[in-house]
């Protein structure tokens, strides 16, 4: 059977596809099977990152010991695993100055592709312990939201990795209305020791310090001045700070997202459409305190996560207006 000059044509185009789709799934299959990566990237580090890091990552390298900062223990998966991949991208790629880190780790883009950054995190999460679990990573945003502060202070490093708890900087939550803010004092009690040089974000707070300024921290979360709103009803209850704020432990810089009224939801409101409502608007508050009252907080999904738990068996979340105005 002879074929036209279009069937052959259609027939080469298919074998190309196909020969395209076979290169890519193999190359796919290279790129990420086990022991591949790990092993490049394995040659990568030693020849980048041993120096500081030390042969076992444990951060007890030649090179790192004379360094006003220890480098960081990447054995340590406490610490590490929390960040996502593109978190340790940035780091890599562009230096941990970055992410408000230290500027002693340099930035290797100029000496290192983008494939050998990804195939030496690949073998640097081989060495944590615990074992490093992509699931339970934080979900950092690739892009940063929200007011640029006088010190970049990243919750993500401080709430997410370290896993500080929220209430040892904000500690007026559980005792007060306002959550409050850390003092000069309180952030100088890790970081006269931790980080006190090497970092110039730590140096832009030793001069607060010096001078006896408060540092000018730029409000994110804001409520109406008619609205009378106690941290410590909330927390006492046993509601997480992330159900109301995000997942503040995931951002490098803190945003209050989509918050407050809404004209689009405000027009949804009058057409009847019944939409989910803004956080910290009267409504989002409102059926949560209804929800918690039926102890039916499952129905409030929309929400996000985590989902509002409360440790008190029969809560009384008020109603009445007098209570918040």
């Amino acid at each position: 059977m002879r074929l036209g000059r279009p069937a052959i044509v259609l027939l080469l185009l298919a074998a190309g596809l196909a020969g395209g789709v076979l290169l890519g799934s193999r190359a796919s299959t290279a790129r990420t099977a086990p022991g591949v990566t790990v092993q490049r990237g394995q040659q990568v580090y030693a020849m980048y990152c041993a120096n500081c890091h030390g042969q076992a990552g444990k951060g007890d390298g030649l090179s790192g010991q004379s360094l006003p900062i220890k480098p960081q223990d990447l054995t340590d998966g406490r610490v590490l695993n929390p960040l996502p991949d593109h978190f340790l991208f940035t780091i890599i790629s562009q230096g941990a100055q970055a992410v408000g880190l230290s500027p002693l780790m340099p930035p290797f883009k100029p000496q290192l592709s983008d494939t050998q950054i990804q195939d030496v995190i690949a073998y640097v999460r081989t060495l944590a312990q615990p074992a490093f679990d992509p699931r339970a990573a934080l979900p950092i945003p690739l892009k940063r939201e929200g007011p640029v502060q006088p010190i970049f202070f990243s919750h993500a490093i401080h709430a997410g990795s370290y896993q500080i708890d929220c209430q040892y900087c904000h500690a007026s939550a559980r005792r007060s209305s306002p959550a409050g803010l850390p003092s000069v004092e309180r952030c100088m009690g890790c970081h006269r020791v931790i980080a006190a040089q090497g970092n110039p974000e730590v140096q832009k707070l030793l001069g607060y310090w010096e001078r006896k300024e408060p540092i000018p921290w730029v409000r994110v979360f804001r409520v109406p001045e008619y609205v009378k709103f106690t941290h410590k009803n909330h927390v006492q209850a046993g509601l997480s700070c992330q159900t109301c704020h995000g997942s503040v432990e995931a951002m490098e810089q803190v945003t209050a997202g989509l918050t407050g009224q809404g004209l689009v939801n405000d027009l949804q409101n009058l057409a009847g459409m019944a939409p989910v409502p803004n956080r910290l608007t009267m409504g989002w508050c409102v059926e949560c305190h209804r929800a918690a009252n039926a102890k039916d907080l499952g129905r409030l999904a929309w929400i996000g996560s985590p989902p509002p738990r409360l440790t008190r068996a029969e809560p009384k979340a008020p109603l009445d207006c007098v209570n918040c105005h």
